[in-house]
C-alpha cells in the first residue's frame, strides 16, 4: 500500500454532478450518458447518493454512490438494506486509502439512517474489486450469471 494521502470525504453537493458523472464514466465507460444521469437520480430518489473523496491538490479521487434498498438484497438478514451501489478510486489514488475511506464514510451514513447492513457487489470476472470488498469487512453471499429474453 502507498503512503495514505490527506483526502476529504464529504456527500455530493448539487455542483459535484460533473465530478460524479466523470468519475461514473471511468468506472462505467460502456454506459450511455443518459443512463449513468438516470442512475444517479435513481440514486437519490431512493434516499441515497454519493460520497466524493476530495483532494486538495488534485480534486476528486473517488466516489461511492449509495442507495437504500427495499427489495430483496442477496444474503441481507433485514430490510431495507443500504447498498453500495458503485465505488471507484481514480487510477493514481489507489492505494492510499481513499477506497477505505468512501466506504467507511457509506457504514456511517448507512448506521445513521438505521440501516443494519451494507451489501454491495461487483462483476466475477473483477478480482481487484473481489479482494477490495474483502479486506473492507465485506464477505461474498453468492454468485450468479443473469439472463435476459426479449420479446
Amino acid at each position: 500500500m502507498k503512503k495514505a494521502i490527506d483526502i476529504e470525504v464529504r456527500w455530493a453537493r448539487k455542483d459535484d454532478g460533473d465530478a460524479w458523472l466523470a468519475m461514473r464514466q471511468a468506472l462505467w465507460p460502456e454506459c450511455p450518458d443518459g443512463i449513468h444521469e438516470a442512475d444517479m437520480l435513481q440514486v437519490m430518489a431512493s434516499g441515497g447518493g454519493a460520497f466524493l473523496a476530495m483532494t486538495p491538490l488534485s480534486g476528486p479521487a473517488g466516489f461511492a454512490e449509495v442507495s437504500l434498498r427495499r427489495e430483496h438484497v442477496e444474503g441481507a438478514s433485514s430490510s431495507p438494506v443500504a447498498y453500495l451501489e458503485g465505488w471507484f478510486v481514480a487510477p493514481p489514488r489507489r492505494g492510499e486509502g481513499v477506497g477505505r475511506a468512501l466506504v467507511e464514510a457509506a457504514v456511517r451514513w448507512a448506521r445513521e439512517i438505521g440501516a443494519g447492513e451494507l451489501a454491495s457487489d461487483t462483476e466475477l470476472e473483477n478480482e481487484e474489486g473481489q479482494s477490495a470488498h474483502q479486506g473492507l469487512g465485506f464477505h461474498e453471499v453468492g454468485r450468479s450469471v443473469h439472463y435476459l429474453r426479449r420479446l
